[in-house]
């Protein structure tokens, strides 16, 4: 399987979608969550159980995650990772520039959103996936419903306010496959 250093916001986006974290998931990926990531990634939306209508901060358990083995947490190691983290975090946040230096140097692919972060990593040749490409993924290894595929990313959309940019990989298909809600 696939290595993945996944970052604050495509791990936030994933556990605002509901379904997609759960052990078993079908994306058929190693999800490695850096612990600069975990400081990250403290709370996504819920709705509020007294008022349906209202959003509440709730905080995100990465342990069940872990405990699932649907995450597994890793940090830093050896002179190059480190070397890479301090240069990257000039230009990137915390989160990314670990996602970032742990993806080049180990052979992995880097879970990002973020526009800076995608055209460091291209530039260095690392692999990067997005949120959108993550539910396609998802939504195609698991053969889910329409019905299942659109609550997730309405989930992503509502609880993580992450909508994808028009230049984003994927944004066709994400906003096409909405567009099919009301057919």
């Amino acid at each position: 399987m696939q290595d993945v250093a996944l970052d604050a916001c495509c791990l936030i986006n994933l556990c605002a979608a509901g379904k997609i974290l759960r052990a078993g998931s079908g994306l058929g990926l190693n999800l490695h969550v850096p612990c600069k990531v975990v400081e990250e990634t403290l709370y996504i939306l819920q709705l509020d159980p007294d008022d349906p209508s209202r959003l509440v901060k709730h905080p995100i358990e990465l342990d069940r995650y872990a405990a699932a083995g649907a995450l597994q947490k890793c940090d830093l190691i050896g002179q190059e990772e480190i070397v890479l983290f301090v240069q990257m975090a000039v230009q990137l946040g915390d989160g990314e520039a670990a996602c970032y230096a742990i993806a080049k140097s180990r052979g992995w692919t880097l879970a990002t959103d973020d526009r800076r972060a995608r055209k460091f990593a291209g530039q260095a040749g690392i692999p990067v996936i997005t949120t959108p490409e993550l539910v396609k993924l998802w939504a195609e290894n698991t053969h889910a419903s329409r019905e299942d595929t659109i609550a997730v990313m309405e989930n992503i959309q509502r609880l993580a306010y992450f909508v994808p940019r028009p230049n984003s990989p994927e944004y066709a298909w994400w906003v096409g496959y909405l567009g099919q809600a009301g057919t």
